[in-house]
């Protein structure tokens, strides 16, 4: 085994030991760093995955404001209790 299949699967046995909201992070950090995806497709991909595992949206950046995002802040909540904020910059915990 490579170095890089090991360390591959190092990460895929850490992700199954996480929350929700974790998960919801490592898809965004995997986008960027693994498939080089840009900063939308990063934030696309967190937000998809948010909806994935059933997270439910407790705060959107573009309720209420007339200049509407394409990126707006989002926040999730899981049924595990964890939280997730994706940005277009990253997803907060």
């Amino acid at each position: 085994t490579t170095a890089g299949a090991r360390w591959t699967n190092q990460i895929k046995e850490t992700k199954m030991n996480i929350n929700k909201a974790e998960k919801v992070e490592a898809a965004y950090d995997d986008a960027c760093w693994f498939e080089n995806f840009s900063s939308e497709g990063c934030y696309r991909e967190a937000v998809d995955t948010a909806l994935e595992l059933g997270g439910i949206e407790i705060y959107n950046s573009n309720d209420g404001n007339s200049s509407k995002s394409f990126a707006p802040t989002i926040t999730f909540k899981f049924d595990d209790l964890s939280t997730a904020q994706v940005t277009y910059g990253g997803v907060w915990l």
